[in-house]
């Protein structure tokens, strides 16, 4: 049986990990979380915790010993500033890194859930990212995921097996973000952008099954793979996806850049003066402003060797799961 280590565990998408590896039935998984954070997601599963602040060193030398794989999904999404994308998503990971060869040189392997924010956005539609591209990270969330990687790459190459994951963006349940999508369906209401923009979506739990596909998967030994669904989209397909695959009618509601730019620094001076991190800024806005979030998804489907889930299916599930646990307002 595998002992896996799992940062990150009780958030959106760690949680999703730590329940797909518990129905493998094979694996012992270890959970770090802090003394205040919410285990509402994982309460209930059969896991063991591991209580402490990952920014402690001497806490990552002594949570690093006697497992057999590592899950870094730990990592911040929103800041109240810019250092503190470097402080968490990076110095962290390095400092994890630094761990692993001083006190478990011995690990199987060690998973990174990045971000496609650290690849950046592509040119122009005919130009498809691949993997190993030059990355042009347009945020500091995305530079520190970039790193982080850089650092994984540099302390771990020829001495501890790793993998690098880059979904793209992540829905389903429990998430808060591209919930704001769906909140606006159900309200019958269609955002549509003004300029035509293209991206890729991937279903949190066809993330977590690529995770498990990397487990003992030899393939993925030191490699890089961005996680989504082939399918090409705007946010106009996305929302009549959405809306038909739940039988709600919709009128269109158009948002011009001007709009999500007023409400990026609105947003950012709230942050401001409340010193709490929100779910927008002008940085997340400068990324949804990009016209192509476009990138290579065949070396995940030839190696990892998962089905990713067509939205039709997924938006489904995940709207009556946004429905039953009372997340429209």
């Amino acid at each position: 049986m595998s002992r896996i280590l799992i940062t990150g565990a009780n958030g959106f998408i760690g949680s999703h990990i730590v329940e797909t590896l518990i129905a493998m039935k094979n694996h012992h998984i270890i959970c770090v979380v802090r003394k205040t954070s919410n285990l509402k997601w994982i309460k209930k599963l059969s896991v063991e915790y591991r209580y402490g602040d990952l920014v402690d060193k001497n806490f990552l030398n002594t949570i690093v010993e006697n497992v057999d794989i590592i899950i870094h999904c730990a990592g911040i999404i929103r800041a109240v500033n810019k250092n503190e994308y470097f402080k968490i998503n990076s110095k962290v990971t390095k400092n994890l890194c630094t761990a692993i060869l001083k006190k478990n040189h011995n690990l199987k392997k060690m998973i990174f859930i990045s971000s496609q924010a650290s690849m950046g956005p592509t040119m122009m539609t005919s130009n498809i990212k691949k993997m190993y591209d030059t990355c042009n990270p347009i945020s500091s969330y995305g530079l520190s995921k970039f790193i982080a990687e850089s650092e994984i790459k540099e302390t771990l190459y020829n001495k501890v097996p790793y993998t690098i994951l880059r979904p793209a963006a992540v829905y389903g349940p429990r998430d808060k973000d591209i919930f704001i999508l769906f909140n606006l369906i159900h309200k019958h209401l269609k955002p549509i952008t003004i300029t035509k923009r293209l991206l890729q979506l991937v279903y949190v739990k066809d993330v977590a099954n690529s995770v498990a596909a990397c487990l003992e998967n030899k393939k993925t030994d030191n490699n890089v793979y961005y996680l989504a669904n082939s399918e090409i989209y705007t946010w106009e397909d996305i929302g009549n996806v959405i809306a038909s695959s739940v039988g709600i009618k919709t009128i269109p509601l158009p948002i011009p850049n001007f709009i999500l730019k007023f409400v990026g620094l609105a947003y950012e001076l709230f942050s401001y003066i409340s010193k709490k991190p929100v779910i927008l800024n002008s940085q997340k806005i400068d990324e949804l402003l990009q016209k192509y979030w476009i990138a290579d998804t065949d070396p995940a489907k030839n190696d990892l060797n998962v089905k990713f889930t067509s939205l039709e299916v997924a938006s489904k599930i995940t709207y009556n799961w946004y429905l039953l646990n009372g997340f429209f307002r």
